[in-house]
């Protein structure tokens, strides 16, 4: 996780905000922190600096005489929210870029902010900033976050408050999305703070309160953490809106933000998943090596060590992927590409010419504990979204 956090403020025109109105505005909306002007002084280049005195701690605000670049799903996932978010950022034509730099006593001892005291200062003065200086036409927290100069005035003021009040509406996105018939929610942002997205896709919910649920999730890992939140494998029982398990899992997301804490049903009572083998009949019946272990009735792709659940509508198709088999049969070829089972193979068939079955079978016992490794491996691998049997499905919104 970063320790910075940066905020862009984005104006119609190329102008740094009033010093005496902005140290005024500040004081004003945070009485408890000791706002002042730095000592630095300004550059004279058409893109310069103010620094802020916030207690101890200095800030940046920092003029470019240019628009941010354009993205267009930050602006999608704004109007959401702002419905005039993409007008806001076409008339924009310079911003302001506001960081903390640190302590501003060089001989200090004290321990560096971490980012949600960080965060806090950086949301303080962006507020400040909106409610002093005209102009000011939408706020971009950490490049994928934007919001109305109306909403970051209101919500900063709360820029010190503790959980629940924490203003996290203006540092993270939360992401609707439909998967089967179940209404999902996931956030963006939210991994600056505890180190992981949130994927939350619990049966039978509507959008709102789906959406609720990862907002109270949210500020609450913000406020405390990870470390201090339900484990990896941990089971949520029924309440008050959810009327069954859910299971909570660390792992990847399978939109491809990074890592998540996902919340599931943990019971398949809309009938959503199927079962698949992991090692397919085509690969168990013409690769050499479970040809053999077949033999001795050591492989059998029907058994349930090579099954595993999955959600069809978590996929484009149930097609599996050429990647996926193609690197199933490496791991396989691998296994017997030494002097080793080449011994083996030869005193296994012997032993089966002859109708010795048992002496064959625990002679290619140690390849058959190879490939259950690589079962084991795989599901794991599949439930964490390290790697996948289908082409994953895109984002769709409800």
């Amino acid at each position: 996780m970063t320790t910075i956090p940066v905020a862009y403020i984005l104006l119609e025109d190329a102008r740094l905000p009033d010093e005496d109105a902005l140290i005024r505005a500040l004081r004003a909306r945070h009485r408890d922190l000791r706002w002042s002007r730095s000592t630095l002084a300004r550059s004279d280049s058409a893109d310069s600096a103010m620094f802020i005195h916030a207690g101890d701690q200095l800030m940046t605000i920092l003029l470019m005489s240019a628009p941010i670049p354009f993205d267009q799903q930050l602006w999608e996932r704004a109007s959401w929210l702002w419905p005039e978010a993409f007008r806001a950022a076409g008339r924009h034509r310079a911003h302001l870029i506001v960081a903390p730099m640190g302590s501003a006593e060089s001989k200090t001892e004290r321990k560096p902010l971490g980012f949600v005291e960080n965060a806090q200062l950086a949301t303080a003065i962006v507020g400040a900033v909106v409610a002093a200086m005209p102009g000011v036409v939408a706020v971009v927290w950490q490049g994928n976050v934007a919001r109305s100069p109306e909403m970051w005035i209101d919500q900063s003021r709360s820029a010190f408050a503790s959980y629940p009040d924490q203003p996290f509406a203006l540092w993270m996105e939360i992401v609707p999305y439909l998967s089967g018939k179940t209404i999902g929610a996931l956030t963006i942002g939210l991994s600056a703070f505890a180190g992981r997205e949130i994927e939350f896709e619990v049966d039978g919910l509507d959008q709102r309160t789906a959406t609720g649920r990862v907002a109270q999730l949210s500020s609450y890992f913000i406020a405390r953490g990870l470390d201090d939140g339900p484990k990896s494998g941990a089971v949520f029982e029924a309440d008050s809106e959810i009327d069954h398990r859910v299971a909570v899992l660390h792992r990847n997301s399978r939109f491809k933000i990074g890592p998540v804490i996902s919340f599931s049903s943990l019971d398949d009572r809309s009938g959503r998943t199927k079962t698949f083998p992991i090692i397919p009949v085509a690969i168990a019946r013409d690769h050499p090596l479970l040809v053999m272990l077949s033999k001795v009735g050591l492989f059998d792709p029907g058994q349930a060590e090579n099954q595993i659940r999955l959600r069809p509508d978590h996929y484009q198709s149930e097609v599996r992927l050429e990647s996926f088999d193609k690197g199933l049969s490496r791991a396989l070829s691998g296994m017997i590409a030494t002097d080793d089972y080449a011994e083996a193979e030869t005193n296994a068939r012997r032993a089966l010419t002859n109708g010795d079955i048992p002496p064959a079978e625990a002679i290619l016992q140690p390849w058959a504990d190879e490939v259950r490794q690589l079962q084991l491996a795989i599901r794991l691998g599949l439930t964490l979204c390290d790697m996948s049997m289908f082409l994953p499905a895109p984002l769709h919104s409800p």
